[in-house]
């Protein structure tokens, strides 16, 4: 019977990594683009599921010289991992707690993150874009096209689901949130989007999108037809020329 070797069949076998059983390694099919596998960790405790990497996403991506040292850096994966549950702790963890009746669902968010994680790093082959100076050239516009005065650091908002979403700016009081045109990256930002404006009282909520169109600009304005029912959507290069800034001619 197939079902008696499904496991071996598929690659899912988990290896108990303390006398009680209570904490696990779950090895996968898996893997991320250069063939490291995607960590699966998994603790029970009073009751509740913890899945989580270990830290192991951070050092893979280390590994491969992105540079992760400030919380501008982890921006992207917080965003990536957040619209499924998954949160990036203060010790730099992926992980995600669920019930013991609601691990099946919390196990197939955990994968979920990772697989956009995978499909992040194969994207960003070739790719000398650094998300950090992308914020930084956001800021530097705002600040220059209304006044220094009115960009704040990114609040916090409620998602219908009860997470939180942290905004990259405050712009005149209004959340800003400035991403590129990586389908993982957009996806995650419509969900999150969508998440906070389902609560009651955040419908009117003005939030402006800027999407880095330097690169590839029919990318970019078709995404933003995506995301302009849920945001005020602003290409990067008319923030640059409301902010009197000529576009570098590399972009």
């Amino acid at each position: 019977m197939i079902c008696s070797s499904i496991s071996e069949l598929i690659g899912f076998t988990c290896h108990p990594l303390n006398d009680d059983g209570s904490v696990a390694m779950i090895a996968s099919p898996f893997a991320f683009p250069d063939g490291d596998k995607i960590p699966v960790f998994v603790e029970k405790t009073a009751g509740r599921i913890r899945f989580f990497d270990d830290g192991a996403a951070i050092m893979h991506l280390l590994g491969r010289g992105v540079l992760l040292d400030d919380h501008r850096k982890t921006r992207f994966l917080k965003n990536l991992a957040e619209p499924n549950g998954v949160s990036l702790t203060d010790m730099g963890e992926l992980e995600i707690w669920a019930k013991e009746e609601d691990a099946p669902s919390a196990f197939s968010k955990y994968i979920s993150s990772m697989l956009a994680l995978s499909s992040w790093e194969r994207e960003q082959d070739g790719v000398a874009t650094d998300a950090s100076l992308f914020l930084d050239e956001v800021a530097m516009c705002l600040r220059a096209w209304k006044s220094p005065a009115l960009v704040d650091d990114g609040h916090e908002y409620v998602g219908i689901s009860g997470h939180s979403y942290k905004m990259d700016f405050q712009f005149d009081g209004n959340p800003v949130i400035a991403i590129g045109t990586h389908p993982a990256t957009v996806g995650a930002t419509a969900k999150k989007l969508l998440d906070i404006r389902a609560v009651t009282g955040n419908e009117k909520l003005k939030i402006f999108l800027i999407i880095d169109d330097r690169r590839d600009a029919n990318a970019a304005k078709t995404e933003g037809l995506i995301l302009d029912s849920l945001s005020n959507v602003m290409m990067m290069t008319q923030l640059q020329r409301n902010a009197r800034i000529i576009p570098n001619a590399s972009h």
